[in-house]
C-alpha cells in the first residue's frame, strides 16, 4: 500500500521529466527571493498573528490579522516549531529610521520581518504555487495529452506575477486560488462532497471562493426547483446535498477560533465595510481623483459602500450562473462560468489588487488549450501587475529585510528612493497607476468578449503578427 502511495505521489510530482526539472528550478527562484524580500505593510499583520498565536491570545489578540483562521493555523505548526529553537522576538525589527517614510506613504510600517520569518510564512505559498502548476497539468493531460500541459504548467509556475506574489510580496491568494480551482474540477467530476470541502476551505484562507459557492450550489438547485415547478419528480437531492455536507465540514475548522475568540468573525467581516477603492477595476481612476482632491497616496477613495459592492457581487454572481445555464450546459461550460463569476468580482469589488489576478489565472490557462487568447490575456495582466505593484511605493519596498539583515543596501538608501519616487513624483504617480488600473480593467473586461469583439486580442495580433486568437 505504502509503495502505491509513494508512487503516487512521484508521479504527481514528476509527471514528466520537462515538468520536473523546471519544477525544481521554479522553486530554487523562489526559495533565493522568500528571504530576503517582503511587502512590510502587509508582512507585520501576519507577524502580529504568529506572535500572538505563540502567545497564547491568538491571530485575532492583537487586532492585526483581519483575514479568516485558515492561513494562521496552516502556518502555526511551523512557527511553532521555529520557536523551539529561537526567541520569537527575533522574528522581526523595528526600524527607527523608516518612521518618516511610514508616514509620508501611509503604506508601510515601521518594523521589518526577518529572514527567517519570511521564509517558513512563504513556503506554504510556494509549496501552494508547485500544486496549482501540477493540478492544472494533471487536468490538461487528461485532455489534450502530455505537450499542452507541461506548456499549461510553465505559463502558470514561471509566470513572473505568480512568483513576485508568493515570494516576493508574500501574500497567500494561491492557496485559496488552489482550493477554488480543486472545487471546480472536482465540481465537474460530480465529486459533489470533495468540491463542497475545498470550497469551504478556501473560504477560509479568502472570502472570495464563497462566490463559487454560490455559483455551484445554484447549478444544483435550479433543475430540482424546475421539476418541483412542472410537477415533475425532482431529481435527486445527493448532489446538492453532498456539495453542501462537504462545506459544513470544512467549517468545522474554525470552531477552534469561534471557542477561544468570539470577536474574531468582526476582524474578518470588517474587510467587507471598507470604503477605500480602486485597483485594477472599475474604480481604477481613484487614485489620480484621490490625488486632485487632496487625500493624500493611499491609493483609494473614500466612498464608503463597501458592503453594497458586497452585496452587488453576490447579485451579479447569480446574474453570471443563470445566464450561463440558460444558454449553455454548465458541465461544458464550467470552467467559463467559474471565470466569469471571478470576473465580475475583481471588476466591481472595492479594490483589486495585482495578488488578486492570481485568483483567475488558473482558470484562463486552462481555458486557453481551447481558446489560446486567453494566454495573451495572463501575459498581458502579468506585466501589468508587476507594474502596478512596483508602482504603488517602488520598487525598493520589497528590499528592506535585505537592507536590515545583510546591508546592502542600506535602508538609508531604501527610504530615499522611496520617498524620492512616492514624494517626489506626486501626481505622475497617481495618474501612471490609474494608467495601469484602466490597462487591468480593460483586459479583465476582455474576457468576457467574443473573439470577434475581443480588442486585447485584436490588438495583440497587431502588434505582434500573430493568427486569430481562438
Amino acid at each position: 500500500m505504502w509503495r502505491d502511495i509513494l508512487g503516487g505521489i512521484r508521479r504527481f510530482l514528476a509527471p514528466s521529466p520537462r515538468v520536473f526539472h523546471f519544477l525544481l528550478i521554479g522553486l530554487l527562484v523562489r526559495m533565493l527571493l522568500a528571504p530576503w524580500t517582503s511587502y512590510p505593510y502587509d508582512a507585520y499583520p501576519f507577524y502580529g498573528a504568529v506572535v500572538g498565536s505563540l502567545a497564547g491570545t491568538g491571530p485575532y489578540g492583537n487586532v492585526l490579522f483581519t483575514y479568516p483562521p485558515l492561513f494562521s493555523a496552516i502556518s502555526y505548526p511551523s512557527f511553532w516549531t521555529i520557536a523551539q529553537f529561537m526567541d520569537p522576538a527575533s522574528f522581526g525589527t523595528f526600524v527607527p529610521s523608516m518612521i518618516d517614510i511610514s508616514r509620508a506613504t501611509g503604506m508601510t510600517v515601521p518594523f521589518i520581518t526577518s529572514p527567517v520569518f519570511n521564509t517558513v510564512l512563504k513556503l506554504p505559498l510556494l509549496i501552494g504555487d508547485a500544486l496549482v502548476g501540477l493540478t492544472i497539468y494533471r487536468s490538461v493531460n487528461g485532455r489534450l495529452g502530455g505537450a499542452s500541459a507541461e506548456k499549461a504548467f510553465l505559463v502558470w509556475f514561471l509566470n513572473p506575477l505568480v512568483i513576485f506574489v508568493s515570494s516576493v510580496h508574500g501574500q497567500f491568494d494561491v492557496l485559496a486560488a488552489y482550493c477554488a480551482l480543486v472545487g471546480v474540477l472536482s465540481f465537474g467530476d460530480r465529486r459533489f462532497l470533495m468540491s463542497g470541502a475545498v470550497l469551504g476551505l478556501g473560504v477560509l484562507l479568502k472570502l472570495f471562493p464563497a462566490y463559487l459557492v454560490i455559483s455551484l450550489g445554484l447549478v444544483l438547485l435550479v433543475p430540482i426547483a424546475k421539476g418541483l415547478r412542472e410537477g415533475r419528480k425532482a431529481g435527486s437531492l445527493r448532489p446538492l446535498a453532498s456539495f453542501l455536507a462537504g462545506g459544513a465540514m470544512s467549517l468545522l475548522t474554525v470552531l477552534p477560533f469561534l471557542i477561544s475568540s468570539s470577536s474574531f468573525l468582526e476582524y474578518i467581516l470588517r474587510r467587507g465595510t471598507y470604503s477605500s477603492v480602486g485597483g485594477m477595476n472599475i474604480w481604477f481612476i481613484s487614485p489620480l481623483l484621490s490625488k486632485i482632491g487632496g487625500e493624500g497616496g493611499s491609493g483609494g477613495g473614500a466612498i464608503p459602500f463597501g458592503t453594497a459592492l458586497l452585496v452587488l457581487g453576490f447579485a451579479l454572481t447569480i446574474a453570471v450562473t443563470l445566464l450561463v445555464m440558460r444558454k449553455h450546459l454548465v458541465k461544458e461550460r464550467l470552467l467559463a462560468c467559474s471565470a466569469a463569476v471571478l470576473l465580475v468580482v475583481l471588476l466591481t469589488q472595492s479594490v483589486t489588487n495585482p495578488q488578486h489576478l492570481i485568483w483567475l489565472f488558473p482558470f484562463l490557462v486552462l481555458m486557453s488549450c481551447e481558446s489560446p487568447r486567453m494566454l495573451t490575456k495572463v501575459y498581458a495582466l502579468t506585466v501589468l501587475g508587476l507594474l502596478y505593484l512596483l508602482c504603488l511605493q517602488s520598487g525598493f519596498m520589497f528590499l528592506y529585510p535585505l537592507a536590515e539583515y545583510v546591508g546592502w543596501p542600506s535602508v538609508s538608501f531604501l527610504n530615499q528612493g522611496v520617498e524620492a519616487f512616492f514624494i517626489g513624483t506626486g501626481l505622475q504617480r497617481a495618474a501612471l497607476l490609474s494608467l495601469l488600473g484602466a490597462g487591468g480593467f480593460l483586459t479583465l473586461l476582455s474576457v468576457l468578449l467574443p473573439s470577434r469583439l475581443d480588442y486585447i486580442e485584436v490588438a495583440a495580433r497587431r502588434i505582434f503578427g500573430r493568427g486569430d486568437g481562438d
